[in-house]
């Protein structure tokens, strides 16, 4: 593995009161580092972070933040790729000025960064277009000034903490209908393929790729399984993973920005210099059940 970059100091987490933030901030504090969160909604879940209410586009927040911390974890962003369709100018704002307020931190204060991205970077929505101009501006700050930002294309997670809405997310809208015997909504014919990453995983790809001197900051890690089950296959494993379950499943005509047909795979090849292979990273099955325990749990909190 490669030597640690960052060893103590102090990370800013942007978004860190979302779902992968949540994962992100309790294995950042589990490793010794002080986290402050910055989010424009919301609380931490945990008392021992600090808070600053806010958001990535101000200029002036970010400028006066940035000397304090040693990397900055940028999981703040505009999400859902149907759900953004009709609000294309609240997404450019958030997911790239926003990402060049933190890139710039980058720049001037010797900050490293590490800027999640999307496995779905070609389709034409602007979730995906706003993310993949984010993955590109990276790269090219790299390039042209010499800052260390990490960029990780972030494939479809799933497990703990995850909500079902207002961005609708596969899994916990599999997991629910499932837990009540209820419907499981398909999307299109379900043959669309997608590499599903338990959120633990993705977490701990995040923190190496900010805290290893891995040397990589011309390339992109991606952050997936090499595997992808299609949409049916997948509801087949929740149905699979919840005894005595009496859900069905019904298909709907297709979202707005997901095409026909689809496949969104990453290579877990990329990750080689953050010391992670294929083998380490949890399986759909495996990753499924502490997600299933989460929701059956929890399932009131959703209702």
């Amino acid at each position: 593995m490669p030597t640690p970059a960052l060893e103590k100091g102090s990370i800013l987490v942007t978004g860190g009161n979302g779902f992968i933030g949540h994962h992100v901030v309790d294995r950042l504090r589990a490793r010794g580092f002080d986290v402050t969160v910055l989010d424009r909604m919301g609380r931490p879940h945990r008392d021992d972070v600090e808070f600053v209410l806010g958001d990535i586009h101000d200029g002036a927040l970010m400028e006066s933040l940035a000397p304090r911390f040693a990397g900055i974890v940028n999981l703040a962003a505009v999400l859902g790729t149907s759900e953004t369709i009709s609000h294309p100018l609240g997404t450019v704002s958030s997911n790239m000025v926003g990402a060049l307020r933190v890139f710039d931190a980058a720049r001037y204060h010797a900050c490293r960064v590490v800027q999640i991205t999307v496995g779905n970077h070609w389709m034409n929505n602007p979730y995906s277009i706003t993310k993949s101009a984010s993955e590109r501006l990276a790269l090219y700050y790299n390039e042209r000034y010499d800052t260390k930002i990490s960029v990780v294309r972030g494939l479809n997670a799933y497990g703990e903490h995850q909500k079902a809405w207002p961005v609708r997310k596969i899994v916990p809208n599999f997991v629910l209908p499932a837990l009540r015997d209820e419907r499981l909504v398909i999307h299109g014919d379900g043959e669309q393929r997608m590499d599903m990453i338990y959120v633990g995983d993705l977490a701990e790809i995040l923190i190496r790729a900010l805290v290893l001197d891995h040397g990589r900051w011309g390339t992109v890690f991606e952050a997936g399984t090499g595997d992808a089950p299609s949409v049916n296959e997948i509801a087949a494993r929740v149905l699979a993973a919840v005894p005595g379950t009496k859900a069905t499943i019904a298909h709907v005509p297709m979202r707005q920005g997901e095409p026909e047909g689809s496949i969104v795979v990453g290579d877990p090849e990329t990750l080689g210099p953050l010391g992670i292979a294929k083998h380490d990273l949890a399986t759909l099955d495996v990753g499924l059940a502490p997600t299933v325990r989460f929701y059956s749990a929890h399932a009131s909190t959703f209702a």
